[in-house]
């Protein structure tokens, strides 16, 4: 993820429960071979489905075990090469949750999930 900070190109948003609006969820990952991981989040309150997400990539919060991890097929360089490109993503991973912390409190996007991934996303051309 780049941080955009062009005026309306980036938004952020809290999940909340559909039924009791609690922003409480477990992420219920479901893994099956040949398949892309899905997270299932269910209301932590009411206990009913909130939303499914399909899982592309995962960096927990010991971000260089995960780029590690992500690392261990591909051909590493040098390892103050690859020392330096832990501790940048590590950087960038933390910059990134702090930059959304940011936005979800000062603006938080109020439109649902499903509307800002229709309405800003649908036509991108990465």
């Amino acid at each position: 993820m780049t941080i955009k900070k062009e005026e309306g190109r980036e938004s952020a948003r809290i999940e909340h429960c559909p039924s009791c609006n609690s922003v409480l969820t477990k992420n219920n990952i479901y893994f099956c071979r040949g398949e892309t991981p899905r997270v299932y989040v269910e209301c932590a309150e009411c206990g009913i489905f909130v939303a499914r997400y399909a899982l592309i990539s995962y960096t927990s919060d010991k971000s260089y075990e995960s780029l590690l991890r992500k690392m261990r097929f591909t051909r590493a360089n040098s390892g103050k090469r690859t020392m330096k490109m832990i501790e940048g993503f590590e950087t960038s991973v933390k910059k990134e949750f702090e930059h959304v912390l940011e936005l979800v409190k000062t603006d938080e996007d109020k439109r649902h999930v499903e509307d800002i991934i229709a309405e800003d996303y649908s036509n991108e051309e990465d």
